[in-house]
């Protein structure tokens, strides 16, 4: 991602515009949308530094992490929403 800095700098506008979007959303409506703009608070100044190597490994072993997380949550919503009556 060295050669990519450009694309860094738009995707972490990206990451900003979620941050605003989701805040005025959880402030306005409804407290649900909150985990998104921690979230994406999180992924801000991680995106804005993948031009260190440092940074990009941390970044793909947390996107290994979030997987694992993701993956564990999908198969235990499946066994409550699924269990036999």
């Amino acid at each position: 991602m060295d050669n990519e800095k450009d694309f860094i700098v738009l995707t972490s506008f990206v990451a900003g515009g979620i941050i605003i979007a989701s805040g005025l959303a959880a402030v306005l409506q409804r407290w649900e949308v909150i985990p998104v703009t921690i979230f994406a608070i999180i992924i801000f100044p991680l995106i804005l530094l993948q031009s260190k190597k440092k940074i990009v490994h941390l970044t793909e072993n947390l996107e290994n992490i979030i997987f694992i997380i993701t993956l564990f949550v999908i198969i235990i919503g499946f066994i409550v929403l699924y269990k036999p009556m």
